[in-house]
């Protein structure tokens, strides 16, 4: 949890975007490590399989929540804040975001769908290779490449939209 847990909680939290949903993944998903630590396969990459676990709890989230109205926050609440004032995560994704991709840029991902977010996010941020993208998923590296083209070429469309508008 030490060595891991800010790596998953951030992972879980660019799914989600959602401070209190990360944490809650980020739990189950080290529940279930604890649970299944026998299964876990020496010399693979943790980070992976704990990836891969975060990715099928938010998916199954995902598809207990479709089809349920999901009431909006209104504006004025602000996001809870921790003990230093600071969110979880070392480097919440929100200033992640701000610093290192414009503003078309970071509209445009939280356009894309889940799964296209979570493909370019594991591609382009955590820098994870095909291998590693297709162990999380759970797909061959040939589909790993194949959603990453579409995704990113959605992103590209969405970036383009963005700074039209805001020009």
């Amino acid at each position: 949890m030490e060595r891991y847990g800010k790596a998953t909680y951030n992972f879980a939290y660019r799914l989600t975007r959602n401070e209190s949903d990360a944490s809650d993944l980020t739990q189950e998903a080290f529940v279930r490590v604890f649970r299944a630590w026998r299964s876990f396969k020496p010399g693979t990459s943790f980070l992976s399989w704990i990836y891969r676990i975060v990715t099928n709890l938010h998916r199954d989230e995902l598809r207990r929540r479709k089809g349920r109205y999901q009431e909006e926050i209104p504006e004025a609440n602000e996001p809870q804040h921790y003990g230093s004032g600071r969110p979880l995560a070392v480097q919440p994704i929100e200033e992640y975001i701000d610093g290192y991709l414009s503003e078309p840029v970071s509209k445009a991902l939280s356009e894309l769908t889940p799964e296209q977010r979570e493909i370019v996010l594991l591609a382009d941020v955590d820098d994870f290779s095909y291998q590693e993208i297709g162990e999380v998923i759970g797909c061959s590296v040939g589909t790993v490449r194949s959603r990453l083209h579409r995704a990113r070429e959605q992103l590209r469309k969405l970036v383009n939209r963005h700074m039209k508008s805001s020009s």
